[in-house]
């Protein structure tokens, strides 16, 4: 889509009136919340140029927000640094040791810096086309990410508020101002999780700030409390109000740089853009579910590292589009780029117009106003999680909130990652690979034997084991498989063959062929034969290349379970002469079994040749060359035929054999009664013979020969390739 079309379907889109109202309540909000998000950031050293640090995230959060509302899917997003990347933020300027101005223009260019190599970042996973890879980014990672975030928002905004874990702090925090400053802080905190519970509106927000605001300065003048005293006493920031909020820097301060200290922080950020990285596949997953759109993630991903150069280049800050802030103009009707422009431009009236606003509010206000973002996040991530999660799972989500508190977020990511990919390795190993097991008794193959074959055949069926796999094949679940395996070597009934089907493998790790090349040498030694069939030619190389050649020799490969399971009988067939020779006795139990079912075999091709004779003057004789199609899938045949010489062979739509057919078997039997199309393709083996009987043959035997008719269709329902095609 070029700039032109992108830009004129935004227009059409837009929605005036529900982007002005809606924009205008929520940029003040935000406003609001990207101050106090920054008042955790510049602290200690930092405080002094906190106004500044302001500037950079409101300018960067609208310059993200109008770039992915002019050019991304999502109409009205809202693109900003979410939480847990500002914690990281916090990391970079503790990790700074430098003091003053220097250490604020180390923090301020090492944070654009991130911003692009964020940007870089983005835009590379992006024109690779990866992006969907991060779809499978694991939930207890993201979900430690957000609840330790919480836990440390928590935690900075009740020191904002002066409490404090040291107990050296604890008497003064009944002095007045400061009892007025934390009681208010928790209870201004407390009241906003329980404004944005029960009441919905969009105003609600910001009006309750607003009253409380008003409200903490009547009070103050109600007790005169002179301005400058509550300053000392830390209810108001004390900064320099006169200053610029933005630019954050000027051109003169790039020389008094260090470069050494700020390329000093690449592995920062880098950890900041992984869990920016982590955060944005969160969202998008989110914003997919809640506005019922379908995104491009690689195209996002491009245009999020667009928008994050631009924000570095305008000194401003890292950041994506936050689900939480976005998918409210869904519900609240402001679907339109109109809301994240009115958004954008409250943010700048800010940056140029907003220091007299930002200096009446009372720290209370910031510090409430981060307890409540907090809580929510603690609340959703870390305790609700518990009902969502298995026991294994939470406890990785506990240990990495934790590891966020205690130790760092580089550290914490590493670590969820790692137990992560553990807690895989161990759930796919307890994947259960063999689908099902049987045994020839259970199922035969499609070949149609001759009797004493079939005699053979029933009498070792047991000792032919078919294993159909499923799913992925490494080590762990490969060590499962051949301990099966192995068991049945060592069993009083050792099978003769084993016949492992791959059809419905989805991969297979190379290294799981150690596993199995055990299997095969103890299956060499004990004269078991293996059937593989349906195997990859990956799979096949790797063990045609790593097995030596007695091993080879005992292994058949197959394409499908069907010839699999005719080359198994096959070797029953060779194993019972092979037995014979060695024990006579051998043969009177096949002969015993034979005797009634060739009696009961003869007598019925004695009908059929019969019946045969008696139709020659009425059916159609046809003969069929070798590979020829008797009857094709999915057309209608003219009739029914009987093979009466040759043989032919039945395939499903898949090409899967299904039956073998003989003389005296049928071809399409209900198409003697009534035209329908064919269930199986049938081609002939070899040169062979049929005659057709249509419908109208049938019908006008039943007029004048109704015996013969009744004979024929007593034969056509006992014959067992008309059961199986029928049934």
């Amino acid at each position: 889509m070029t700039f032109r079309n992108t830009i004129h379907q935004k227009y059409v889109e837009l929605n005036v009136a529900g982007g002005l109202s809606v924009g205008s309540v929520r940029g003040s909000l935000l406003a609001i919340s990207l101050f106090a998000l920054a008042s955790i950031i510049f602290t200690g050293d930092l405080a002094p140029y906190l106004l500044n640090g302001a500037g950079m995230f409101f300018f960067g959060t609208a310059v993200l927000s109008l770039f992915l509302a002019a050019f991304g899917r999502f109409p009205a997003p809202v693109a900003t640094t979410p939480i847990p990347v500002a914690i990281v933020m916090i990391a970079i300027a503790e990790s700074l040791d430098v003091k003053g101005q220097n250490l604020y223009l180390t923090f301020v260019f090492s944070i654009v810096g991130t911003a692009l190599l964020s940007g870089v970042l983005f835009f590379t996973l992006g024109w690779m086309r990866i992006a969907n890879f991060f779809r499978f980014i694991p939930f207890v990672v993201s979900a430690g990410a957000l609840a330790g975030s919480g836990v440390l928002i928590l935690l900075m905004a009740l020191r904002l508020a002066g409490l404090s874990i040291d107990p050296n702090t604890w008497s003064a925090l009944l002095e007045p101002l400061m009892l007025v400053k934390w009681v208010s802080s928790v209870g201004f905190g407390v009241c906003l999780v329980l404004v944005t519970r029960y009441w919905k509106k969009t105003y609600a927000l910001p009006l309750v700030f607003v009253v409380f605001c008003v409200m903490f300065h009547l009070v103050l003048q109600f007790f005169d409390v002179p301005f400058g005293d509550a300053v000392e006493a830390g209810l108001f920031m004390d900064l320099n109000w006169t200053g610029s909020i933005w630019p954050a820097v000027a051109v003169g301060d790039i020389q008094a740089l260090d470069w050494s200290l700020i390329a000093g922080q690449s592995l920062n950020g880098l950890v900041l853009f992984i869990v920016l990285l982590i955060l944005t596949v969160v969202s998008f997953a989110q914003l997919e579910l809640g506005a019922k759109m379908e995104f491009d993630w690689n195209k996002e991903f491009k245009l999020h590292g667009v928008a994050n150069v631009l924000s570095g280049f305008f000194v401003g800050i890292p950041g994506a589009t936050a689900a939480s802030s976005s998918l409210p103009n869904v519900t609240l009707r402001a679907l339109t780029p109109v809301t994240s422009i009115v958004i954008a431009l409250i943010l700048l009236l800010f940056v140029f117009f907003g220091a007299g606003i930002l200096r009446l509010l009372p720290v209370p206000a910031n510090s409430g106003f981060l307890i409540s973002i907090s809580i929510p996040l603690i609340s959703d991530w870390l305790f609700q999680s518990r009902a969502r999660l298995d026991i294994p799972e939470y406890a990785m989500l506990l240990l990495i909130c934790a590891a966020i508190v205690f130790v760092g977020f580089l550290e914490a990511i590493a670590l969820g990652l790692i137990l992560s990919l553990a807690f895989f390795a161990v759930q796919l190993s307890q994947v259960r690979l063999i689908d099902s097991k049987f045994t020839l008794m259970d199922q035969r193959s499609p070949e149609r034997w001759t009797i004493p074959d079939r005699a053979i055949i029933r009498l070792y069926a047991s000792r032919v084991t078919v294993y159909r796999l499923r799913g992925y094949v490494f080590f762990g679940s490969a060590f499962s498989l051949t301990e099966s395996l192995n068991e049945s070597l060592q069993s009083s009934e050792k099978p003769f063959c084993i016949v492992l089907d791959f059809n419905a493998v989805t991969g297979f790790d190379l290294s799981a062929l150690d596993s199995l090349r055990g299997y095969m040498q103890r299956a060499e030694a004990n004269g078991v034969k293996t059937i593989l069939c349906g195997a990859s030619e990956r799979l096949k190389q790797g063990i045609e290349r790593d097995f030596s050649p007695s091993v080879l020799a005992d292994i058949d490969w197959t394409d499908d379970e069907a010839t699999a399971l005719t080359r198994a009988e096959s070797l029953l067939i060779e194993l019972y002469k092979d037995e014979t020779s060695r024990d006579p006795s051998v043969r009177e139990a096949v002969r015993r079994e034979v005797s009634p079912a060739m009696e009961t075999e003869l007598g019925r091709q004695a009908v059929f040749e019969e019946l045969i004779e008696l139709l020659q003057d009425r059916a159609t004789a046809i003969d069929y060359a070798d590979q020829e199609v008797i009857s094709q899938i999915g057309e209608t045949p003219p009739g029914m035929q009987l093979l009466i010489t040759g043989r032919a062979t039945a395939v499903d739509s898949h090409g899967e054999r299904r039956s073998q057919l003989r003389p005296g078997d049928v071809i399409d039997g209900e198409s003697a009664i009534e035209a329908s199309a064919a269930t199986l393709t049938t081609f002939a083996d070899g040169k062979c013979q049929t005659v057709l009987i249509s419908p109208d043959i049938l019908n006008q035997l039943e007029l004048d020969k109704n015996e013969l008719a009744i004979r024929l269709y007593r034969y056509i329902l006992s014959t067992p390739a008309f059961i199986t095609e029928s049934g």
